[in-house]
């Protein structure tokens, strides 16, 4: 009888030992498979900062082409020959936030280190900042008065040597939270 309840508790240990491994190899290959994806998102949402900081490049230079010539037209005392000649509509931009939407949503996003998500927050929310402003703008300038009139013309710069220098601040920090954040992930794939 003794035998038969000792080869019964070495049955039963054996089987627990074998469940509880398959448990952490599950476990494990579960993780890995979590850590693989969040290794993606990674790259993908790299990617769309990289696109987005080089989108702000292209626009950046128009923006204070855009400030300092109304500044200067600003100066003027005269705007009654005035021709916005070098005026190309504001050229604001929708910037990408859908692979990290997508890591939000699927919750892989917790699996990215604590400074790098930190980096990352920085810059999307510094874009949805961005997003707002040119929204504002773009409804302060369909409100205007489009009268090729001085006093109409002085209204217009004004409004656009205002809004472009703002615009022009938000780009440039924009343009840093970019590279803080590429520094940052970088740092952390050494």
């Amino acid at each position: 009888m003794k035998n038969k309840i000792g080869d019964l508790v070495i049955q039963i240990i054996t089987v627990m030992i074998g469940v509880f491994l398959g448990f952490i190899v599950s476990s494990w290959s579960e993780n890995s498979k979590e850590q693989q994806q969040a290794n993606q998102l990674l790259a993908t949402i790299s990617s769309e900062v990289q696109t987005n900081q080089s989108r702000i490049v292209n626009v950046i230079d128009y923006h204070k082409m855009l400030r300092d010539t109304t500044r200067y037209y600003l100066q003027q005392r005269e705007l009654s020959q005035f021709k916005p000649t070098f005026f190309r509509g504001l050229n604001t931009l929708t910037l990408s936030n859908s692979a990290f939407e997508t890591g939000t949503q699927t919750g892989l996003i917790n699996n990215i280190p604590l400074e790098q998500l930190q980096a990352l927050n920085n810059v999307y929310t510094k874009q949805r900042a961005y997003e707002n402003f040119t929204n504002i703008l773009l409804t302060g300038l369909m409100s205007m008065d489009f009268n090729m009139n001085p006093e109409s013309a002085r209204k217009m710069l004004m409004f656009l040597s205002v809004s472009m220098t703002d615009i022009v601040i938000k780009e440039e920090q924009l343009l840093q939270s970019y590279q803080s954040a590429q520094e940052v992930m970088k740092s952390n794939d050494d």
